[in-house]
C-alpha cells in the first residue's frame, strides 16, 4: 500500500507520551503504528504495545510483515479484524491512545473517482466516523485519547459523532498545502467528554467569515492561533475551537520538516 502524507502527519502529530497500549484502526500497511512505535521507543520505554487492525486481510498481512521487519517486532501486532469483531473480543478501557486515518469518501455523499468506487464505498461502509467514535468511547482508558486526520469539510460529521459518543475535541491542527490556501486537513485529538455526556459538543460559532494574521507571520504548527489585523486572510472552516486550542501547519514549512523529519528516508 502507498505511503501518504496524511498518515505521516497523523503518526508524527499524535501525542504518544505516557502511552502503554495503542490501537491503530484501519492500519493498512502499518505506517502509523510503526511511527508510533518509533516515537514510543525514542522515549526510552520498551513496555509499550501497539495493535493494528484492518478488515482487509491482505493489508493486515502486509502490516504484520512490516512489523516483523522492524526493530519493535515484539511490541507490534497486526490483526485481520473488523472494528466490530475487535470490540466483540472485549477490550473495553484497554487503550491509552487510538489512532485512525478514516476513509476519505463518504458513501452516498462523495463523488468517487472512476476505478475507486467499489473499494472506497466498501471502506466507508465498514469504518464510519460514528463507528470509530463509538468504539473509542468503549476502548479508551479513562484519560485515553483518539487521534484522527480528516478533510476539513468533515468537521460537522466529527462534531456529530463526538456528541453521539460522549466525546469532545481536546486539540486540533489545521493543515494547509501552501501559506495562502485555506486548510484542507484537520488533525484532531479527542477524549471523553467531561461533565454531562448528554450535553452537545460545540466548538463555538462566530459571525466572522475570516480570521486574520500578521502578514509577515503566518500561523504555523508551533504558533497558537491569535487574532489581529493583516493583509493576509484565511477562510475559516465551519466551526472553531477556542483560539488557544488551535494549531496551524503548512506542508513543506520548517515546522512541517521538524515534525516529520525523523520519518523520511
Amino acid at each position: 500500500m502507498k505511503v501518504g502524507t496524511d498518515g505521516i502527519l497523523l503518526g508524527a502529530w499524535v501525542s504518544t507520551e505516557g502511552a502503554g497500549k495503542l490501537l491503530d484502526i484501519g492500519t493498512g500497511s502499518g505506517l502509523i503504528a510503526l511511527m508510533a512505535a518509533q516515537r514510543c521507543a525514542a522515549g526510552g520505554d520498551r513496555r509499550f504495545h501497539i495493535t493494528g487492525i484492518d478488515i482487509d486481510a491482505e493489508a493486515a498481512e502486509q502490516a504484520a510483515e512490516n512489523f516483523a521487519a522492524s526493530p519493535w517486532a515484539e511490541q507490534l501486532t497486526a490483526l485481520p479484524l473488523s472494528l466490530d469483531a475487535f470490540l466483540a473480543e472485549g477490550h473495553d478501557g484497554e487503550f491509552d491512545v487510538i489512532v485512525s486515518n478514516p476513509p476519505y469518501y463518504i458513501t452516498g455523499k462523495s463523488i468517487i473517482p472512476a476505478g475507486e468506487a467499489r473499494s472506497a464505498a466498501r471502506r466507508d461502509a465498514d469504518l464510519s466516523l460514528d463507528d470509530i467514535l463509538r468504539a473509542a468511547a468503549a476502548l479508551l482508558a479513562p484519560q485515553g485519547r483518539l487521534a484522527l486526520i480528516l478533510p476539513t469539510a468533515r468537521e460537522a460529521d466529527l462534531l456529530a459523532a463526538c456528541a453521539a459518543a460522549g466525546m469532545e475535541p481536546l486539540r486540533r491542527c489545521l493543515v494547509r498545502t501552501t501559506p495562502r490556501k485555506a486548510p484542507s486537513r484537520l488533525l484532531v485529538e479527542t477524549g471523553r467528554k467531561q461533565g454531562d455526556p448528554s450535553e452537545s459538543v460545540s466548538w463555538g460559532r462566530s459571525d466572522e467569515t475570516v480570521r486574520t494574521y500578521p502578514a509577515n507571520q503566518p500561523p504555523s504548527y508551533l504558533q497558537w492561533c491569535r487574532s489581529g489585523t493583516s493583509q493576509r486572510t484565511y477562510p475559516k472552516t465551519g466551526r472553531d475551537l477556542p483560539q488557544d486550542r488551535v494549531e496551524y501547519l503548512t506542508i513543506g514549512s520548517p515546522e512541517f520538516k521538524t515534525l516529520t523529519g525523523d520519518f523520511y528516508l
